[in-house]
């Protein structure tokens, strides 16, 4: 019974992780398996901070810096952070 809570929980905490994180959720799932109860530890210290972060471009799909105003990749000119990307005009 312990070893099956083991591996539900972290089976969880990975799902949780990879969707934060933005991976695929198999992945999650994979990682949480092995590591069980250790990967509530890795999802709370993840060690990213807030300029570390990455948002995807909504004309490119290619990830940029969360405060990029331009994508480097397509030169395109980004909305703010705070506004919900998938609003943006297209061009």
């Amino acid at each position: 019974m312990i070893i099956i809570s083991w591996l539900l929980f972290g089976a969880l905490i990975g799902v949780a992780a990879a969707q934060r994180k933005g991976f695929s959720v198999l992945a999650g799932v994979l990682g949480g398996l092995l590591l069980g109860p250790l990967a509530f530890l890795m999802f709370f210290v993840s060690g990213v901070s807030a300029s570390d972060k990455n948002r995807k471009c909504p004309f490119c799909a290619e990830f940029v810096k969360a405060e990029a105003t331009i994508c480097k990749h397509c030169r395109s000119e980004l909305p703010p952070p705070g506004v919900d990307q998938y609003k943006a005009t297209f061009r």
